[in-house]
């Protein structure tokens, strides 16, 4: 729904009305320029019920009257918009309108993923984070209490394995709704990665580590940290979730982006989420290399005498020990090296990272750009929001692979 605010700038004193896509939020941070200084101009918008709903402006008064005869100016945080747009101004005015025109024949699969995955994120991970943390805390009673009212059929299983795969695959459940029908690059890599980790399940060394891994508390550390960086970004997943559109756009639609803005502003938040999941990931990289290095050559420490391009012969590992000290590039480059696996690694941009993660990196609120020192060019807000999304996307895979491992490495495991 769109609302008309007439709107005094406290900076240049001038009157205009800002039109603002607006629906049920518990908080929505977004921004407008003044249409004749430029001055940023924040909003926020809150209220799960439009009687609730209040709209609220910093460096601009409300001001009396309907605003008719004043420049206009439309913000809306669900899709980029052109600044200078009225509501019959075409491409980039109204909500609907804008999405058909970037869209096309995709729309209606692009919202046949988006509903499901909004209801999965704020409803159905309610639950699911429940039997995640009584599973965590070895809760068993309570663990089996949301699992029945959650999951129809579900029964207590006392065995470790069955346990830790029942609560791996109830975060499945939400995360796999979440990412949607485009993802295909992780269903890929997921595929080749069980037949590699089942077939290294046969080698008594791969199991032993999966064992002592389990038994120093790695894995254990592991699980939690993952587990509780999938629950940040779900409980976040407004400000992400915008990250879906990029991968049902055509290159000719992304080119009309560039006339277009998405006028919000959690870049903090963003790179929090960014960098944070960018890191588990790479972590979890140790178990996929442990099952690749296993088939190939009968010892997940053996990592062989081939380099992926980029490591030096210091920086080649002689085993996972030091392969966990390497750099994070260097780490996802070992993974891309087996075939099908590139699809996950290339979710994880590493330059991107080293741009927003450096000191300088700001969201330039005039151009719409996260740019820093490292990218002056800068980075389309909507393009780092999309990076936001492949690293949860990403992120999920990584949880499946930690199951896995924690499954195998049970006293009773299940392939």
């Amino acid at each position: 729904m769109m609302m008309r605010f007439p709107l005094r700038c406290v900076g240049c004193e001038t009157a205009f009305t800002a039109r603002v896509g607006v629906a049920p939020t518990d908080l929505t941070r977004f921004y407008l320029l003044c249409p004749t200084c430029g001055l940023p101009i924040h909003g926020r918008s809150t209220g799960q019920e439009l009687e609730q709903l209040q709209v609220e402006f910093e460096d601009a008064e409300r001001i009396a009257g309907d605003g008719t005869d004043q420049p206009v100016v439309t913000v809306d945080p669900s899709v980029p918009a052109r600044s200078d747009a009225d509501w019959n101004s075409g491409f980039g005015s109204f909500t609907m309108m804008t999405f058909h025109f970037l869209l096309g024949d995709e729309v209606s699969e692009y919202f046949n993923d988006a509903g499901p995955a909004e209801t999965a994120a704020v409803e159905g991970w309610k639950s699911v984070r429940r039997i995640g943390r009584y599973y965590l805390d070895c809760s068993w009673t309570y663990f089996d209490k949301i699992g029945q009212e959650t999951f129809p059929g579900w029964e207590p299983q006392p065995a470790d394995h069955e346990r830790a795969a029942r609560a791996f695959r109830a975060v499945g459940a939400v995360t796999d709704q979440v990412v949607g029908s485009r993802a295909n690059r992780t269903a890929k890599f997921m595929e080749r990665y069980l037949l590699k980790h089942r077939a290294a399940l046969r080698t008594p060394a791969y199991v032993d580590l999966l064992q002592t891994d389990l038994a120093d508390g790695r894995i254990g550390t592991l699980q939690r940290d993952v587990f509780a960086q999938t629950d940040t970004f779900l409980r976040s997943y407004d400000v992400w979730s915008l990250g879906r559109l990029p991968r049902f756009l055509t290159d000719a639609s992304k080119a009309s982006l560039d006339d277009l803005t998405l006028f919000r502003d959690d870049f903090t938040q963003l790179r929090d989420l960014y960098q944070q999941g960018f890191e588990l990931v790479c972590k979890t990289t140790r178990y996929m290399v442990a099952a690749q290095n296993t088939i190939k050559r009968g010892d997940p420490n053996d990592f062989g005498t081939d380099a992926p391009a980029g490591v030096g012969g210091k920086l080649h590992p002689k085993t996972l020990k030091a392969f966990d000290k390497l750099p994070n590039a260097s780490r996802l480059a070992y993974a891309a090296m087996v075939p099908g696996w590139e699809g996950l690694t290339e979710l994880l941009n590493n330059r991107t990272r080293n741009a927003i993660g450096h000191a300088t990196a700001h969201h330039d609120l005039r151009t719409g750009t996260i740019v820093s020192d490292a990218d002056p060019s800068g980075t389309q807000y909507l393009d780092f929001v999309g990076h936001v999304f492949d690293v949860f996307d990403a992120l999920a895979t990584a949880m499946q692979v930690v199951g896995r491992v924690r499954i195998a490495a049970s006293p009773n495991p299940s392939i």
